[in-house]
């Protein structure tokens, strides 16, 4: 089966560095993806540029079978690393606006998803004023609230304390449709690695390691955490 997400030989170049240089992966559906490395690595820009947010200045990427652009925008769900909505918004307006935005939005599932955290009180407060840690909860909803192949999540734990860590990880793995993929950019590697399927490890736009965690374990007896230490020795902890 052909992967959901290829990526061959991708480069991404801005007027004063070079955030991506050769990158090659593939995602297959069904799977949850840990896309890790220190800040500034590039994960955010590869997860821009595979959701159709940048274009690439070399090598290609192929969200089911085509180039990414305009159409396959609106079939991604790319949950960014802070939310920005206008001062007025309320959350319950920022669900509205999002099923206003995306034909694939489900009522049953933004429902669930609020239930699962904990945003029922919070319906009426303005976007803006939430706490860091809402505010991770609120784009994790609204991005999930759609029936989509592919969810790209930018550091959807930064900056958030345990429980809020864990409501999310929870969200994560029970509202995963079953052909789906996940593809989650992080460096807090110890509070997610148990959901992953496989990991990709980046440091400074470069791909420095891949590999299948079962495979990890079993085989090498390394937790990911692990093999994440032994490539980023001197970089910020885990």
């Amino acid at each position: 089966m052909a992967p959901i997400v290829e990526v061959t030989g991708l480069e991404k170049r801005f007027v004063n560095c070079v955030a991506l240089d050769g990158i090659d992966m593939a995602i297959q559906s069904g799977k949850i993806v840990g896309l890790l490395g220190p800040n500034a690595s590039g994960k955010t820009t590869l997860l821009k540029t595979i959701a159709g947010l940048y274009a690439p200045t070399a090598g290609t990427v192929l969200y089911d079978g085509v180039e990414p652009g305009p159409l396959s925008r609106g079939t991604v769900g790319f949950c960014p690393d802070s939310l920005t909505f206008p001062r007025w918004m309320r959350v319950r307006d920022a669900f509205t606006f999002f099923k206003d935005m995306y034909t694939d939005y489900s009522d049953e599932r933004a429902n669930e998803l609020i239930n699962i955290l904990e945003l029922q009180n919070v319906q009426g407060d303005k976007v803006y004023g939430l706490s860091k840690g809402m505010k991770e909860r609120l784009a994790l909803a609204l991005t999930y609230s759609r029936n989509t192949k592919l969810y790209l999540l930018d550091e959807p734990l930064g900056g958030i304390d345990p429980v809020g860590k864990s409501k999310i990880i929870g969200a994560i793995l029970a509202m995963q449709l079953e052909n789906s993929s996940i593809v989650i950019s992080t460096h807090l590697v110890k509070d997610i690695e148990r959901i992953f399927d496989s990991v990709y490890f980046l440091s400074e736009g470069r791909m420095v390691f891949e590999g299948e965690c079962e495979k990890m374990r079993e085989e090498n007896g390394k937790t990911v955490e692990a093999a994440y230490l032994e490539v980023f020795a001197n970089e910020v902890p885990v």
